[in-house]
């Protein structure tokens, strides 16, 4: 009898900690107050590569995510594995589908905080009947990015782990000043698609870094509202040149550069001519992934490759 009260004393004790479970609440960007866990055990994020991957670089508990068809037809978490060394084949998350997420799926996961975008269609009001639901603006430029990952580790009191990322990312951003030293400074980031130019302000993790080293950019990116992008039309290209123009791939869906260049020629025929930069091999051909995601990883693995970029790139006609 003895060792049954002590079993049952140490299962009442077991169980405490999810019975009083500490609260707190947040007002999300619908303007909802949300009531969730102060230390949530159970994540899931429906937006792979702004929530997911900044989460699981910071240590957050997720157990289920949205994801995207890869190069080879399987379901992956965008960058998930470059940043972080998680997937969906090489951990215990979940995969929820994409856009909506499959709410069923979602249900059987039981978590007990789903962070979700603006971007997903998943309805909100069938998501909080499951789980705590805070909704975060994604699309409007209401927060850039890495505001973004400030307030993921607000949300899951995660601020020390945010505070060795950042730590590190200064140091790489003192090195590419000095490699970049006092040369040229003005700089360009941008793509093509469908025959068009994508022009964002800044251009994700490449924009942050350059911006972050001191440089500046053409006069057209400063146009676009901070924290967005525009779709231009390819006779805007002249008004993107730089000293050094910076030109991304999708290598999540095994594009290499010459699919970037093939883009731009698709775009404008005869692109280089437009662009000094090109004109003087100073046209640098990039992974997206790495410099797409909301990762501090990405922000020192883009700032190690600009810095080897212009370590290497010859300015000796402007001297």
């Amino acid at each position: 009898m003895k060792h049954l009260f002590k079993t049952i004393a140490a299962l009442a004790a077991f169980a405490l900690p999810a019975v009083a479970q500490e609260m707190r609440t947040f007002t999300d960007d619908l303007g909802r107050v949300v009531t969730y866990p102060v230390a949530p055990q159970r994540i899931a994020a429906l937006h792979d590569i702004t929530l997911t991957v900044p989460l699981l670089e910071l240590g957050a508990e997720v157990v289920a995510s949205q994801g995207r068809p890869g190069p080879d037809g399987a379901q992956m978490i965008r960058a998930g594995l470059l940043l972080t060394g998680q997937d969906f084949a090489t951990g215990e998350i979940i995969d929820l589908g994409n856009n909506p997420v499959d709410i069923e799926v979602l249900t059987k996961v039981q978590p007990d905080l789903i962070l979700t975008s603006s971007w997903q269609q998943a309805d909100v009001a069938q998501l909080e009947q499951i789980a705590p639901t805070i909704v975060i603006d994604t699309q409007s430029g209401l927060r850039n990015d890495f505001a973004l990952y400030d307030l993921l580790a607000d949300l899951t009191g995660r601020q020390d782990a945010l505070a060795s990322q950042k730590a590190r990312y200064d140091a790489q951003i003192a090195q590419l000043r000095r490699v970049a030293g006092d040369g040229p400074r003005l700089v360009s980031a941008f793509h093509a698609q469908n025959g068009d130019l994508s022009v964002w302000n800044p251009y994700s993790s490449f924009g942050k870094v350059l911006r972050d080293a001191g440089f500046t950019f053409p006069d057209l990116i400063g146009t676009i509202p901070e924290g967005t992008s525009r779709q231009l039309s390819a006779e805007h290209l002249p008004a993107l040149d730089a000293d050094v123009v910076f030109v991304s791939y999708r290598s999540d869906r095994g594009e290499v550069p010459a699919d970037a260049h093939a883009e731009l020629e698709n775009a404008l025929p005869g692109y280089c001519a437009y662009l000094t930069a090109c004109q003087r091999g100073r046209m640098v051909l990039i992974p997206r992934e790495e410099g797409w995601a909301t990762s501090y990883v990405g922000l020192t693995m883009i700032a190690y490759a600009m810095t080897t970029a212009l370590g290497t790139l010859d300015f000796s006609s402007e001297r």
